[in-house]
């Protein structure tokens, strides 16, 4: 299993192997308890993992994130840029949020608000910090 993580020292955003207890940072040569680290997407395959280590290293430089609009009537009429800046309005004035947080800012509830949490986990712009809550990545 592999995952991205971001180094403590640097921020440099990486893929490693989680099997692994240990990883040297590729830029600062720092070296980083995997066991400890936040990963912010996991995967079985290279290819994804390659793909998500872009995706970060593009969202820290602000640049445009690919993101799964999410489907159904209601959810048609939020765009991405809407859902990311909930998101990372709620990071910034909250840490921590909950699906209830989401749902409130967004205006959604039920499955698609499962989709929209489904869709941000998956993309990457937030974890799960504990059961049932979340942060911005």
């Amino acid at each position: 299993m592999y995952g991205v993580i971001t180094c403590p020292r640097c921020g440099t955003v990486q893929g490693v192997d989680l099997s692994h207890a240990q990883a040297a940072c590729v830029r600062c040569r720092n070296k980083i308890d995997v066991t400890r680290a936040v990963v912010h997407f996991s995967t079985d395959s290279p290819q994804e993992l390659a793909d998500a280590v872009r995706r970060f290293a593009e969202m820290k430089k602000g640049q445009t994130v690919p993101f799964p609009a999410p489907r159904g009537t209601a959810g048609a009429r939020k765009n991405k840029e809407t859902i990311e800046s909930a998101i990372a309005e709620l990071g910034r004035s909250r840490g921590e949020f909950t699906a209830r947080d989401i749902a409130a800012r967004l205006e959604v509830g039920g499955d698609e608000l499962e989709e929209i949490i489904a869709a941000l986990l998956g993309a990457g712009l937030m974890y799960e910090a504990g059961p049932g809550t979340y942060r911005a990545a």
